[in-house]
């Protein structure tokens, strides 16, 4: 029976399934469907039974009934997709023949069959979306029904009827305000499941953004170092170990604190408390922070009250509530700001509490996402710029050991002014001494990713004659890794974030930059965006190394600007090719501008819309020079000042641009000029010469003849 059920549901799926319609419309197109076709019998056999005991005029009005029914369906069959609008003309069929059939069988005292066969209308529309139709529906339904009512020949008495009408208003409006009451209460509960499985679709979408940003990273070391130490073992044997061994480790941490997250939620990890000096050991753990603070230059300050507090705790659970809140503490706050944590022995309340607080003078927290920060996958970014690397995970932890250790968290923030996270627990003393596991050996700058080591490179006594990459990374193994491979052949400049990558590559004009994503203060996308726009910098190749490998991160980082994209781990072999692909674009675009300059016009400058900066660019040097051409005074500090851009960064990106410094290019646009005059105006060589900037007669003579191979009076005729 079952299985035949089954078979039919699936056989009407079907059959009533259109392109695009969702399951609820499905279900809509059942219903109609159901309701017709089950209905069709009862109404042939009530026909027949009635036919024999009623006139003519009933069986016609049936036959009707029947009819409308059957053709329905058939139009329905070609016009599956059209439900709402069927589902209208079939409620108001059922509606008008109701109101007929009642009006011929006497009214609401006996047609009590009919009116609940009419009462299907209102019922059937308040399972479709347009709950407004439905009331619509209820009215005329009612409205038809007393109508035929009052309209017959042989009334009874009046205070019967109204009795009568009475019963049947409250009635059939308790049945169905009933049911419209459970319906719209029913389509509330499924938005609010919708919007809770929507937000639930963002959090993963954000936590596999942020996972996958933390596993690739780790994983382009790992991979990366392999082959560093295959081809050079000499040199990166040890460095090289040390880094595989430190990232493998993270992954290790970050898989097992997802571990153990669904194990504190489901109350499966164990309490293994010591009796000891808890505020040594916190003392203990923030120092092993210290490294990591010093690289920002970030203080850390540690008070307690009393200076021994000896309780019941559990070591681990106590080292990773302090990782989490001290590394997001260092990790949101800026350069040279202050970290103070306290632990303090509230004796005040019925039973002695430790208070833990850790306060930054960091980016701080939107007040609207304060309820949310302890919530899995949840990360609270204001804007792109301060996108960092995580997970979401590390607070959701915190916050369930803390639950675990039967304690509270929470939070206070100010936005741009900090943020303070304050644990509360219980102190109580009824464990065994356990000084000798309280002093085991804990790896924290391991867990803490610290490392103080600057990337190494050699080759740097010939630096000032390779190409200069500019790396915006702020993962240090990362730098330390893309240095190893690019340093033979590169010279190498770094930065920890886009802003700061920005401001370098404003001084420095390098031939290239590799940057991340994911970075705090300023982000990839928007570092990559802000370099493409600013004429200075425009012309620089940008390669994006990122985690973040889905197509709508690399359409966005194309449309930012970048040359390439390459998701990681990505393969060496390919970056190579990448920058040499990029470089040989850049001598092509210098055979460009080269060819260029020896044209008489200006204007032919702009015509490849991809090069409408650079070409821009070229054309104002070019009209500058073309306007103060007949003053020898002119040079490179007029030309700085009149393009608003210093010395170094006009001669690094003109010479990027065109493989020649700008002073060769300023004496050939004169002589090309001068040639052009001599050529083509009646003015001597003393006025051509005067009227290209050159107050040295022989000086101009053997230099036009050095550029063209006679001399000008030759070239005059």
């Amino acid at each position: 029976m079952e299985s035949t059920v089954q078979k039919i549901n699936s056989w009407l799926i079907n059959y009533l399934h259109h392109p695009g319609d969702s399951e609820e419309t499905i279900m809509i197109k059942k219903i109609w469907w159901l309701l017709n076709v089950t209905g069709l019998p009862l109404l042939i056999l009530m026909s027949a039974v009635i036919g024999t005991h009623e006139g003519s005029f009933v069986v016609f009005l049936n036959s009707i009934w029947i009819s409308s029914i059957v053709l329905s369906l058939f139009v329905f069959h070609f016009h599956k997709n059209h439900i709402e609008t069927y589902a209208l003309f079939s409620q108001i069929v059922i509606l008008v023949l109701s109101i007929v059939k009642a009006y011929l069988m006497g009214g609401l005292l006996h047609a009590g069959g009919v009116i609940f066969i009419g009462l299907i209308a209102p019922v059937y529309a308040i399972t479709l979306p347009n709950k407004k139709r439905a009331f619509f529906i209820f009215l005329f339904f009612m409205i038809g029904m007393i109508t035929v009512t009052l309209l017959q020949p042989d009334n009874p008495k009046s205070y019967i009827i109204y009795y009568y009408f009475l019963g049947f208003t409250i009635g059939i409006s308790m049945a169905f305000l009933g049911l419209y009451y459970y319906t719209t209460q029913f389509e509330k509960l499924k938005k609010k499941e919708k919007h809770r499985m929507k937000e639930l679709d963002e959090f993963k979408t954000k936590f596999y953004t942020h996972i996958t940003h933390e596993f690739r990273t780790p994983l382009t070391i790992i991979l990366g170092m392999a082959d560093q130490i295959k081809d050079n073992p000499d040199e990166w044997m040890d460095e090289g170990l040390k880094m595989i061994k430190r990232n493998g480790k993270n992954l290790l941490n970050l898989t097992n604190q997802m571990l153990d997250l669904s194990k504190l939620e489901a109350s499966l990890i164990a309490v293994n408390l010591i009796q000891d000096d808890i505020a040594i050991y916190i003392k203990y753990l923030i120092e092993s922070f210290h490294s990591l603070a010093d690289s920002k230059k970030i203080k850390i300050l540690f008070k307690a009250e009393p200076e021994e507090i000896i309780m019941d705790f559990d070591p681990d659970k106590v080292m990773d509530i302090i990782s989490n809140l001290l590394s997001n503490a260092i990790k949101f706050t800026p350069v040279g700001g202050l970290i103070h944590v306290s632990v303090i022995k509230d004796g005040n309340t019925s039973e002695n509490q430790l208070i833990l607080t850790v306060k930054d003078t960091g980016s701080g927290i939107p007040k609207e996402h304060l309820p949310k920060v302890f919530n899995r996958y949840f990360q609270s970014d204001n804007s792109k710029e301060q996108l960092t690397a995580g997970t979401g995970l590390g607070l959701a932890y915190t916050k369930e050991l803390v639950k675990l250790l039967k304690g509270k968290v929470w939070v206070k923030s100010i936005l741009n002014k900090g943020s303070t996270f304050t644990v509360c627990l219980p102190i109580t003393n009824k464990e065994q001494k356990g000084h000798e596991q309280l002093l085991k050996e804990f790896d924290l700058s391991e867990r803490s990713n610290i490392s103080d080591k600057k990337p190494k490179h050699k080759h740097e006594e010939n630096k000032n004659e390779k190409l200069v990459i500019l790396i915006v990374e702020d993962h240090k193994d990362v730098t330390q890794y893309l240095s190893s491979i690019l340093s033979k052949d590169y010279q190498i400049e770094y930065s920890k974030n886009g802003k700061d990558g920005f401001e370098k590559a404003i001084n420095l004009i390098p031939d290239l930059v590799i940057s991340d994503v994911m970075m705090p203060v300023m982000d990839g996308f928007s570092f990559c965006k802000k370099l493409k726009k600013d004429l200075r910098t425009s012309h620089i190749p940008v390669v994006i190394l990122t985690a973040l490998n889905g197509v709508e991160s690399k359409m966005e980082g194309l449309n930012a600007g970048a040359d390439v994209y390459l998701a990681k781990p990505f393969n060496r072999k390919e970056l190579f090719v990448r920058i040499e692909k990029l470089i040989k674009l850049r001598k092509s675009l210098q055979e460009r501008y080269k060819t260029l300059a020896i044209l008489p016009d200006a204007s032919q400058y702009i015509s490849d819309h991809r090069l409408t900066t650079e070409d821009s660019f070229m054309k104002k040097v070019r009209e500058n020079l073309e306007t103060h051409l007949c003053e020898e005074e002119f040079g490179i500090t007029e030309l700085c000042r009149s393009m608003a851009m210093s010395r170094s960064q006009l001669y690094r990106k003109f010479s990027a641009l065109t493989n020649t410094s700008i002073h060769q290019f300023i004496r050939k646009l004169r002589l090309i000029k001068a040639k052009e005059l001599l050529l083509s105006t009646e003015l001597n060589v003393s006025e051509v010469a005067y009227d290209t900037g050159f107050k040295n007669l022989s000086h101009f003579s053997r230099v036009y003849s050095e550029e063209f191979g006679v001399s000008p009076s030759k070239a005059k005729g």
